[in-house]
């Protein structure tokens, strides 16, 4: 129990970084700025492709198809966009919470393993997860909202993490709630990155371009290491 709550707490601050990082609204007209958010797009599509997808296929089950799961993620998220308005920031949130609640179920369910797997799961979460935070309060101002929104946001989706970490002490870990909910959180990192972050990378000098693109790789990179 002490164990799974000190892991949850080291997790939980992670989420706190950006707030030291980014000291002001000013950083979203520095020109380094699109760098970091090509940086967010690569994160978010490593996360998929390296992170959540090998954990979905890992996963068998007779009756729940997650790549349909998936699709009808992203019909869902597209169909909410159009209706509501910009509402990338708000899925951003939505899967944040959901990825870190997965990840404190991750944490709960290696600690009824052993100590050393408990941990061990917890640096490999902590790997991918300092990268993944700070991508986070990129993308949600990129979407306008303020330091204050913003930190709140970051805090909330990184107490997911400790209530589920806490959930996996007295109820146990249903996988069939990973199966459902990993996918979803899928459709959207994928509709996010591919539909509000890409289109706001557009540059004409062949420097930004590489830069960008670099920054996009080196995203990539970081959840191909952590992975």
């Amino acid at each position: 129990m002490f164990h799974n709550i000190a892991a949850s707490v080291l997790l939980f601050g992670t989420g706190l970084l950006p707030l030291i990082f980014y000291k002001g609204e000013e950083h979203r007209s520095h020109p380094v700025f699109k760098y970091v958010l090509s940086l967010a797009v690569g994160i978010l599509i490593g996360d998929v492709f390296f992170h959540l997808l090998p954990e979905i296929w890992s996963i068998k089950t007779p009756y729940l198809d997650p790549n349909k799961i998936i699709l009808i993620g992203i019909i869902l998220f597209f169909t909410l966009d159009k209706l509501l308005g910009n509402v990338a920031g708000y899925l951003t949130i939505s899967a944040n919470t959901i990825d870190n609640f997965l990840h404190g179920l991750a944490i709960s369910a290696a600690f009824s393993v052993s100590l050393s797997a408990g941990w061990l799961t917890t640096a490999g979460i902590l790997l991918h997860e300092l990268p993944h935070e700070l991508t986070d309060y990129t993308v949600l101002s990129q979407c306008g909202f303020s330091k204050l929104t913003a930190s709140i946001a970051q805090i909330w989706t990184c107490l997911a993490g400790i209530f589920g970490s806490l959930c996996g002490v007295f109820y146990g870990v249903e996988y069939n709630h990973v199966v459902i909910s990993a996918p979803l959180t899928v459709g959207i990192f994928l509709y996010v990155s591919l539909t509000s972050l890409i289109p706001s990378l557009s540059s004409r000098s062949l420097n930004e371009i590489v830069c960008q693109l670099l920054s996009l790789t080196l995203g990539l990179f970081l959840c191909f290491i952590s992975s």
